[in-house]
């Protein structure tokens, strides 16, 4: 009884090892759950995109080829779903070629992103964009072993609804250079944050704000001119440029 019993523990041990999933999905150290859904919600489509970047994490200690695909679930008219994996696919692209990953690795910046491009001529008026939802599954899985996967569900939602600006204000960075701290004087109501970019349109800071002077710290940035948007309800509606020179 004894000596069968420990070979059911053995046998378990093993399966557990062979079924353990290699992958995760993350985003700034948050670990999503196999098949968990993140909702994008866009309320100024500048750019005619919702764009997020993700984390693939290894967590085996095996190295390993992942492979990314993708699956439209609810798709919505005049609007194209992409995502980048080692390169970026198109809308007619469903499955990515194979990034080796070693064990214990997490892709860096730029390494998983996905897509939901809106086409400004779909309505008939290109100042009219397309409100709805689309929603995507991603999956990434060892090509190895196709059983060894995990999945991201994805919602891209464009709700593009309207902020009064003239109860709305966002007043010049000071010191500007700052080589430290920046403030800013912020006047709106609802949800607001004030979201960083770099030159290159990078987001590097995003900070929950109310009414009131703001102080954010950008001792870690490096030179350079960076531009700060009040978002309000989701809707970016004030833009305010500063240089950081130390």
């Amino acid at each position: 009884m004894i000596r069968k019993s420990l070979l059911t523990v053995a046998l378990l041990a093993v399966w557990s090892l062979v079924s353990a999933q290699s992958l995760q999905f993350e985003l700034n150290g948050h670990v999503y759950a196999d098949g968990e859904q993140v909702v994008c919600v866009e309320k100024n489509l500048m750019l005619g995109e919702i764009a997020q970047e993700f984390q693939i994490h290894n967590i085996s200690g095996n190295t390993i080829n992942v492979v990314v695909m993708k699956e439209v679930l609810e798709p919505l008219e005049g609007v194209e779903n992409s995502f980048c994996w080692g390169l970026c696919f198109g809308p007619q692209t469903f499955v990515s070629g194979p990034v080796q990953m070693e064990a214990g690795a997490i892709s860096g910046e730029g390494g998983f992103s996905v897509h939901a491009q809106f086409d400004p001529y779909y309505t008939g008026d290109p100042a009219q964009w397309i409100q709805g939802s689309t929603v995507v599954k991603y999956t990434a899985f060892d090509l190895d072993n196709e059983d060894d996967k995990v999945s991201l569900v994805v919602k891209f939602v464009s709700d593009l609804t309207s902020v009064d600006e003239n109860q709305i204000s966002l007043g010049n960075a000071y010191p500007n250079p700052a080589s430290s701290m920046v403030r800013f004087d912020v006047n709106c109501e609802g949800s607001a944050s004030l979201v960083l970019y770099n030159l290159v349109g990078r987001e590097v800071m995003r900070q929950n704000v109310e009414n009131g002077q703001v102080v954010l710290s950008v001792s870690d940035f490096e030179d350079g001119i960076y531009f700060c948007n009040l978002v309000v309800n989701g809707q970016v509606v004030k833009t305010e440029k500063f240089v950081v020179a130390k």
